[in-house]
């Protein structure tokens, strides 16, 4: 009888050092909702008190707390000083730019601040995309996004060519890769991400079938995906990015082994709401937060069916520059026709105050930088991130841009900065819709979550004490 009660007192003490070890994980992962990530990771780049480079200035953008207008202000003049130092361009700096510019209110094709790249859109249809390696193609299509651009007629290329150009390049298993025979997850999201726009072309359809097929063959049992070497959040974040923008769910079937894409991606997360490159890292990494940030970005989009978090068409920001509104002589009534007894201060035309704001369209990208370019980071990695090689340096690129700096046209545009940012704040209230908890929720399922694993823990240390004391007896 002795014996059975001991047997007892250990079985429950094990089921409970057990509940309590998985229970407190669990709870302190639940605190953290998917907005809570991106308002986390957008904060920690906002406090620096600037944007320090284009992916930045994407993925604050897309965040649910775009930034100031003196700190995009700040960030163009960084671009135009940038733009007024290069006499040479290469392909992805013109891309990565426009992305940038785009992402902060700015015109790319109108830059008078430059001395020289004053239209960096009409610069790039000049130069040497289609010979500039994989990652050109890619951001080319991509910068190309953010806008619908007039096409120049003596263009280099086409978007038809650089598309049947990156078709051109997958591997025969749907991958894509920056160099080599074997495909690579960061390469082949980044092309997906950059054809999904276009799968309505011959052979995109298709092509995009296989290189998503592709991703969920080469998922690990964590969720997450592999560099070249190392399991890492780069390569996961641009995973994320290809599946959401061709309307695979990351928390499907087709993406969850032992764990989902999203699941994944948290793990990775900091105290200090940054992201960590690898698993085994201790401290937060600038181009895994940019990267990271801008994903989970477009996984909030997928959610509200808002498409490309580079379309800004659709999914306008605050601009940099108003544009005003002449007001219409044909539509405006003379002070001297109101009628006997009206008041006349209601009969001023109310277009005059009004102001447009052009919308843009900015593009998803990735960094890895091709060989051109002189802000890479070792092989593969621009701001945007490969997988192993990584130096966490800031692009030197750096600035958005805005229109002419006279007065007359840099006036705040109180109502665009309103209209986009409602639109922002629009996307960013869908966690509910995927059965995602809220920030309230996921903060007492934590607390219980915690209470339960601890008591638990208590309960079988109590246990297994008592049972080693009886023996001792």
């Amino acid at each position: 009888m002795k014996n059975i009660k001991q047997k007892i007192l250990i079985i429950l003490a094990t089921l409970s050092l057990v509940i309590g070890f998985f229970a407190v994980p669990a709870g302190v992962f639940a605190a953290v909702t998917v907005d809570e990530a991106i308002d986390g990771g957008a904060s920690k780049i906002l406090s620096t008190g600037k944007l320090a480079d284009d992916w930045q200035s994407l993925g604050v953008a897309r965040s649910n707390t775009p930034a100031s207008k003196e700190m995009r202000q700040a960030r163009y003049n960084d671009i135009v000083a940038y733009l007024n130092q290069s006499d040479r361009l290469s392909a992805t700096d013109y891309e990565r730019t426009i992305i940038g510019v785009v992402s902060i209110g700015g015109d790319p094709t109108h830059i008078p601040e430059a001395t020289t790249h004053k239209n960096l859109v009409g610069e790039l249809y000049q130069s040497n995309v289609m010979n500039s390696g994989v990652n050109a193609i890619i951001y080319g299509l991509l910068a190309l996004q953010t806008k619908e651009y007039t096409v120049p007629e003596n263009a280099n290329f086409s978007i038809q060519e650089m598309v049947d150009k990156l078709l051109s390049l997958q591997k025969a298993d749907g991958s894509w890769a920056l160099g080599g025979a074997v495909g690579d997850v960061d390469m082949t999201g980044m092309a997906i991400t950059a054809l999904a726009k276009y799968k309505d072309m011959p052979g995109v359809s298709t092509a995009l079938d296989r290189s998503v097929a592709w991703l969920s063959s080469v998922q690990l049992k964590s969720g997450g995906f592999k560099g070249w070497s190392n399991e890492n959040s780069n390569s996961l974040s641009q995973a994320l990015m290809a599946i959401t923008l061709t309307g695979n769910d990351p928390k499907g079937a087709l993406f969850t082994k032992d764990s989902d894409m999203i699941t994944a991606l948290m793990t990775y997360r900091t105290a200090d709401g940054g992201f960590k490159w690898l698993p085994t890292d201790t401290q937060s990494n600038g181009m895994a937060l940019e990267q990271a940030l801008y994903a989970l970005t477009q996984y909030k989009f997928y959610l509200n069916g808002s498409g490309s978090i580079y379309d800004f068409v659709n999914n306008p920001v605050p601009q940099l520059i108003e544009t005003p509104v002449e007001p219409d002589p044909s539509t405006e009534e003379p002070s001297s026709s109101a009628e006997p007894g009206t008041d006349d201060s209601d009969s001023s035309d109310s277009n005059s105050s009004d102001s447009n704001v052009s919308s843009e369209d900015s593009s998803t990208t990735t960094s890895i930088s091709d060989g051109s370019d002189e802000n890479t980071e070792e092989t593969i990695s621009d701001s945007e991130g490969s997988s192993n090689v990584e130096k966490n340096t800031t692009d030197s690129s750096g600035a958005g841009i805005i229109g002419d700096t006279d007065s007359s046209t840099t006036a705040p545009s109180k109502e665009a900065d309103e209209e986009a940012v409602q639109n922002t704040s629009n996307n960013a209230n869908s966690d509910n819709a995927k059965s995602l908890p809220s920030t309230g929720e996921a903060n007492d399922y934590m607390f219980l979550s915690v209470l339960l694993g601890a008591s638990m823990l208590l309960v079988g240390v109590f246990f297994l004490a008592k049972n080693k004391r009886k023996q001792n007896n």
